[in-house]
């Protein structure tokens, strides 16, 4: 089938993120243990998603309200967003982004961003970087109910980009993507800048370490 569509994820992909995620996850996990979760359950080795899963489970196994949950997970995200949003100024280009971006467009084809940062960082990261004009279609982590891994972050985007799992290419830099492209049904290639990293040498998909290879990928798959 022919490729009509090209999505990317943002932090480590397009660019390098000054996010401290280390600060970011200390203050979700401090506010929901202050809310009712069970001290020393969450860690911050873990994902943003899968502590804020864990706690969902703990709160409700202790009979707290929906209304008092929906609140608490109101409040994480607004951690989140506000953490983000003090870090953009710091963040920094991937080299050849901007030449892929626009070879690809170049080429005809729609070119979408999945992230799980908030609009309005991701709004930013790209104006910073004059990014903003190639894509045709961003979507955050504020504009779904459950963002990536979970495959309905994809299935959003090709909608509105119009295209079929089976016309697009996923590009992505963790294993949060490359799940949401198995669930999906996208393909996929994995960008990394960490050659020597166990985990990513584990991932069983195309990998690549300089993002202007797509069009290479691309171009030998046409």
């Amino acid at each position: 089938m022919t490729l009509k569509a090209v999505i990317f994820d943002l932090d480590g992909t397009l660019i390098n993120s000054a996010i401290p995620f280390k600060k970011m996850k200390s203050q979700i996990i401090k506010y929901l243990e202050d809310v009712g979760v069970t001290p020393g359950l969450l860690n911050d080795d873990m994902l943003n998603f899968e502590i804020t899963c864990i706690a969902v489970k703990d709160l409700k196994s202790k009979g707290f309200s929906q209304q008092h949950i929906r609140k608490a997970l109101d409040e994480v995200s607004s951690i989140m967003n506000e953490v983000e949003l003090e870090s953009y100024r710091d963040a920094s280009l991937i080299p050849n982004v901007p030449e892929t971006l626009k070879a690809l467009k170049d080429q005809g084809l729609k070119l979408g961003l999945m992230t799980r940062s908030c609009r309005e960082y991701a709004e930013k990261i790209l104006m910073k970087f004059d990014l903003r004009k190639f894509f045709d279609v961003i979507i955050a982590r504020d504009d779904v109910e459950n963002p990536k891994p979970d495959p309905s972050h994809a299935i959003k985007l090709l909608e509105i980009l119009n295209v079929s799992a089976e016309e697009a290419l996923f590009i992505g830099d963790h294993w949060s993507d490359v799940e949401c492209a198995r669930r999906s049904g996208l393909s996929f290639v994995l960008f990394t800048q960490e050659e020597d990293n166990l985990h990513i040498k584990k991932l069983d998909t195309l990998k690549i370490r300089n993002i202007k290879e797509i069009l290479r990928i691309i171009k030998g798959n046409g």
